[in-house]
């Protein structure tokens, strides 16, 4: 037999690779035939990856990231599990495995069978996720989850130990608006489900005035003031008031030389005189009666001090001030047959608590309302005084008024209210059964004016109405410099 007819060694081996080769070719072409019965590698249907499954199973997996997955909704540190069936959430399962099933169908058998021998995935396209949601739904959703765990602000509280305010607490506000387009995404995503509500802060509120007027009425019953107390406040920059009993007729006393002052300039064709400087002086920081008298002889513009008030007492219901009148000049008495007294609207009104002196009367309104007026007028010549008289009365007069004022030291009730060095414009006055003190008050937080009479029967002791004009008057600054309060002192205690 010839050798070298017969199959050699290396022979026997070309062919056993070749048989191999043929059988793992024949192999991989029944697996790839299996596998294509499968949606296709890489394939993502909605963002799932869903290579290689059935069509059941992908539909399985889908509607579970989905629609059976709930989003997890933060409202700041606080957690809320919604399910995509509350916003009424829906997957269109259909159109999606249908364009998944046209992915398998349409590629190539021989190079998916490549791609499937080296592991390498003949590249598909991605699916969109189709899917819908009820938009109010959604909504109604967020604004139930905000009712829930929003908070308001809390307005600030007044403190009556130490006539002070504290602040409010932050609240905060859900953004609904503003969140709808995260939490939409949320569930429109497979994974990492959750989103962040937009949360505003809501600041505490600053106290209003009438918070300070709650204080100063409950800080009167609690020091068991047996007299009438009557107080009103302005703040001269957006005109909110305090008005506590502010229309009770009282004695004018010394409180109605300001007028006095006031349509002396008015009736002036100059500037004072050193002798009128001198009286107007005198009238506004004593307790002297022949300047006062010697002003009204001006307004009268003869010796004549009873027509001077008059005029002057006409001049103020001019200005609307109808509850202020000066019947009989500074230490004089009733002449015969001359005018005593006027009929107001205070002093007719059934029921008064008080018994002013027929002679001159004010209220706390009328006093704080004529100090916001020369305010006013010196700060920018406008107001209701210079709207009454345009052409009488000058800002610089005016000015010249609260200057003198505020050299007014007594060191007691309003002036005691306030920190050392608190500029403060002011005419006090006292008789046995009323004690007054009406001034404008320039703050670092705010000017305001502040005007309070107190009356009591028979007899009204100084130590009673001194501290607590002088408390009244504290808690004012205080509402006004609600940052930096006057603690420096122990009447509150």
């Amino acid at each position: 037999m010839n050798s070298r007819s017969s199959p050699g060694l290396r022979q026997w081996l070309m062919m056993t690779l070749i048989v191999a080769g043929a059988v793992f070719i024949l192999y991989k072409i029944y697996q790839y035939g299996t596998f294509r019965q499968y949606l296709p590698a890489g394939l993502t249907v909605g963002g799932v990856e869903v290579g290689g499954m059935t069509e059941d199973d992908a539909r399985e997996l889908i509607s579970s990231r989905y629609e059976q997955g709930d989003v997890t909704i933060f409202h700041g540190e606080e957690s809320i599990s919604v399910s995509p069936g509350d916003i009424e959430f829906e997957l269109d399962l259909e159109s999606m495995m249908t364009e998944a099933d046209y992915q398998r169908s349409q590629q190539d058998f021989w190079a998916g069978f490549w791609g499937f021998l080296w592991n390498r995935p003949v590249e598909v396209e991605m699916v969109e996720l189709r899917a819908r949601h009820d938009a109010e739904e959604l909504r109604r959703v967020l604004e139930t989850i905000a009712g829930g765990f929003d908070t308001p602000a809390q307005p600030p509280q007044p403190v009556p130990t130490t006539l002070t305010f504290q602040y409010g607490e932050a609240g905060v506000h859900t953004d609904v608006d503003a969140s709808i387009a995260d939490v939409t995404a949320a569930f429109y995503r497979p994974t990492a489900r959750e989103s962040h509500l937009v949360l505003s802060p809501l600041s505490p509120v600053r106290p209003d005035m009438t918070l300070l007027g709650r204080l100063i009425v409950n800080h009167l019953q609690e020091r068991a003031f047996g007299g009438v107390a009557s107080v009103f406040i302005l703040d001269l920059e957006n005109g909110q008031e305090v008005f506590i009993d502010a229309a009770m007729p009282m004695s004018g006393m010394d409180m109605l030389k300001v007028p006095i002052v006031l349509d002396t300039y008015r009736l002036l064709q100059s500037s004072p005189s050193a002798s009128q400087m001198n009286s107007i002086t005198r009238t506004l920081l004593t307790d002297d009666t022949t300047a006062p008298n010697a002003l009204l002889n001006v307004i009268a513009g003869q010796d004549n001090p009873f027509l001077g008030a008059q005029l002057m007492t006409e001049s103020m219901w001019r200005l609307g001030l109808k509850n202020t009148f000066l019947a009989i000049p500074y230490g004089e008495g009733p002449v015969p047959g001359g005018r005593t007294t006027y009929e107001t609207p205070a002093n007719t009104t059934p029921g008064q608590l008080t018994q002013p002196t027929p002679y001159m009367q004010t209220t706390a309104e009328d006093m704080g309302t004529l100090l916001a007026m020369l305010y006013y007028c010196g700060q920018d010549a406008g107001g209701p005084l210079v709207a009454a008289y345009p052409d009488t009365i000058r800002a610089e007069e005016c000015q010249q008024i609260v200057d003198v004022m505020k050299q007014n030291r007594i060191g007691s009730l309003i002036e005691e209210g306030v920190p050392e060095g608190t500029a403060v414009a002011h005419r006090h006055a006292w008789i046995g059964d009323t004690h007054g003190d009406a001034a404008i008050v320039f703050s670092p937080g705010g000017d305001y004016v502040i005007s309070m009479i107190f009356f009591q029967h028979e007899w009204l002791p100084w130590e009673r109405s001194s501290p607590l004009m002088a408390d009244i008057s504290r808690a004012t600054y205080n509402y006004f410099n609600f940052d930096n309060p006057f603690l420096d002192s122990s009447r509150a205690n």
